[in-house]
């Protein structure tokens, strides 16, 4: 079986940025066309807003969620869940848009949890996709998926 690609297309500034810990006049987002659904993505391309990512959002509306993007092309990405409070999907993508791995429902990470206990996520990509639990699946992403990115400029 072929694997579809995806088509990622960058979108105008939306009302996720505002949801989302991004500073609205900052906020880019881009559009992902997946084999089973269209996502929405708010664009974290700085060091900051790598780190802070999805933490103290509250609810990840479906098809929607946040794409890390990295200058230093394909390497491994530990990704750890602190202070993140809803469970996720994340997805790890090369540089030439083939998805290498996806973590499903990674489990969320209450305040104050101690840093050895708070959830943690390895894969090899430039790119990271954090979505709502199960949502990877419902927009139909798998490993070996190929997502058409654009280059994506990041810090």
């Amino acid at each position: 079986m072929i694997a579809q690609p995806l088509l990622l297309v960058a979108a105008l500034t939306s009302s996720w940025c505002h949801a989302v810990p991004l500073e609205p006049r900052s906020c880019s987002t881009l559009v992902v066309h997946a084999p089973k659904a269209t996502l929405r993505l708010a664009v974290a391309d700085t060091a900051a807003r790598r780190e802070h990512g999805l933490m103290g959002v509250r609810r990840v509306p479906g098809a929607q969620g946040m794409i890390f993007a990295f200058a230093d092309g394909d390497a491994v990405r530990d990704f750890w869940m602190k202070d993140t409070i809803t469970p996720l999907d994340m997805v790890w993508v090369r540089g030439d848009g083939v998805v290498t791995a996806i973590a499903k429902n990674v489990p969320a990470t209450k305040p104050n949890t101690p840093d050895d206990r708070v959830a943690r996520r390895q894969g090899v990509g430039r790119y990271v996709i954090e979505l709502a639990a199960g949502e990877s699946a419902r927009a139909g992403i798998h490993p070996g998926t190929h997502l058409r990115i654009s280059d994506i400029r990041s810090e």
